[in-house]
């Protein structure tokens, strides 16, 4: 009998190790130390690039707005860094049965698309990774696709092996504003057949984005963690996905939100 007690307390020890193993922890924040964490309502966006009819003031963005955040090791590194203004971004995410939906505001001061392709990341790109939750060695368990204020887009890591190549699934629409531009993403769970979505289901997220400011290749990185892009090794942030939908938008009706309403204008 204590045998057999002993037994199943090793194997719930040795469970409870490979659960451990399989969920990693969010990465941290590299200035304030916060968990990198957001719920992603459901929605299902027109990709316009105009975002009205985005609730923003409902989602929690990823945001990219620090010095510490900027990838020490990708051409001038944070000597090329002045202020959010002239460099930074919020994230946000929805996503519906078919797609993940991504809307990218970013602020900067001087655009330069001048790169084509594969080489896209080597002026004014976003980048975006999905993952599973685990801390592995980089390129291991994550896609990575680029989508610029041009709309071109490119697909390199792809954990299905059909990267390398422009993601004809992936849908991109931008707007250049007066501080910046907007990019809007749909992407086909159809095409990214290694990832689960499913509501409380958490999966890693890492947004980025290249500047090139007004020269011809990128001068700076930003990353949501701050390591390299590809860095997955203390994992990425996560993203959890709810069964809460987003507010719809009725100009002068009032829409529901968790604990409150709000009268849309």
């Amino acid at each position: 009998m204590q045998f057999t007690k002993q037994l199943f307390i090793w194997h719930l020890f040795l469970l409870m190790s490979i659960m451990a193993i399989a969920a990693d922890k969010p990465a941290k924040h590299p200035k304030t130390g916060e968990p990198l964490v957001i719920d992603v309502l459901r929605g299902s966006p027109k990709i316009d690039g105009k975002l009205d009819d985005w609730m923003l003031d409902y989602l929690t963005p990823a945001v990219l707005d620090t010095k510490e955040q900027v990838f020490p090791g990708a051409a001038q590194g944070p000597a090329a860094w002045k202020n959010p203004a002239d460099s930074s971004g919020e994230f946000y995410v929805l996503w519906d049965d078919d797609n993940i939906y991504m809307a990218s505001v970013m602020k900067d001061n001087k655009l330069s698309m001048q790169k084509d392709g594969s080489g896209i990341w080597n002026a004014d790109c976003i980048e975006v990774f999905l993952s599973t939750t685990k801390a592995v060695p980089p390129h291991n368990e994550h896609y990575q696709w680029g989508f610029n204020p041009d709309n071109k887009k490119w697909n390199w890591c792809n954990m299905d092996g059909n990267g390398s190549r422009e993601p004809d699934y992936l849908k991109v629409k931008s707007t250049k504003t007066g501080t910046g531009y907007i990019c809007e993403v749909a992407i086909e769970y159809a095409n990214v057949k290694s990832l689960d979505f499913k509501a409380g289901k958490a999966m890693g997220f890492h947004p980025v984005f290249d500047d090139a400011d007004d020269g011809a290749t990128r001068e700076l990185q930003m990353t949501w963690t701050g390591r390299e892009a590809h860095d997955q090794s203390q994992g990425f942030g996560h993203i959890i996905f709810s069964d809460k939908p987003m507010p719809v938008r009725a100009r002068g009706k009032l829409a529901m939100a968790w604990g409150g309403v709000k009268t849309l204008q």
